[in-house]
């Protein structure tokens, strides 16, 4: 191998977490160059983490922050050019979940101008696009016939904050609703609003507080 393509593929090394292929991508040079220059520099294999695995520092690691907010993703990409956090996991879900706390509802879309940023709070799921804010307040606002991906919005609503009878929700929107519930609502009436057990709030709770 010839300094110069030894030198191009270590200084990419040297910038970050990287595999062999995603390196090999964008230098254009085999893959079996990468792992001998990785050789020589003693850099450990890259390791793909794996949903929960990935923590804010993981994500910050793998990414860079640019002017106005942004982050580009420093990681393998799809042949389509999509960051990719996992061989079916998308660096726009992974940012969103640890920017939001939670898991998105439908397709994670961009609303900044930058092609492919993966700035969590520059990312919106399917609610976010029916309710530009989604918070009590803003799921007051509802329209009357306002579904996401299946979630009935208007019943999930009543049950956070109208007056009884509360409507019964699915499962899925039960789990959604634990994420806008009052927190100076006792997990007693949670449970009793959302047709779930007082134990699952206190758990949903305790994981969101001890969240990173």
């Amino acid at each position: 191998m010839n300094p110069e393509k030894w030198e191009r593929i270590a200084r990419l090394l040297k910038e970050g977490p990287i595999s062999n292929g995603e390196a090999s991508r964008r230098l254009g040079v085999r893959k079996r160059a990468v792992a001998e220059v990785r050789a020589d520099l003693g850099i450990p294999p890259y390791f793909v983490r794996r949903g929960a695995q990935w923590t804010r520092d993981d994500f910050e690691e793998m990414s860079v922050e640019l002017r106005g907010g942004h982050r580009r993703w420093r990681g393998r990409h799809s042949t389509q050019g999509v960051p990719m956090a996992g061989k079916d996991v998308t660096a726009y879900r992974l940012s969103f979940r640890l920017h939001h706390g939670r898991e998105p509802v439908g397709k994670v879309t961009g609303r900044c101008r930058l092609n492919r940023c993966v700035a969590g709070g520059h990312l919106v799921d399917a609610v976010l696009r029916a309710v530009p804010t989604v918070d009590l307040a803003a799921l007051t606002e509802l329209p009357a016939e306002a579904t996401v991906q299946g979630l009935d919005m208007v019943a999930i609503r009543r049950c956070l904050r109208g007056p009884q009878p509360w409507p019964a929700l699915s499962r899925d929107e039960a789990r959604f609703a634990l994420r806008f519930t009052d927190p100076d609502m006792t997990a007693v009436e949670v449970a009793s609003r959302l047709g779930v057990s007082a134990r699952t709030v206190e758990r949903y709770r305790k994981k969101t507080a001890e969240a990173p």
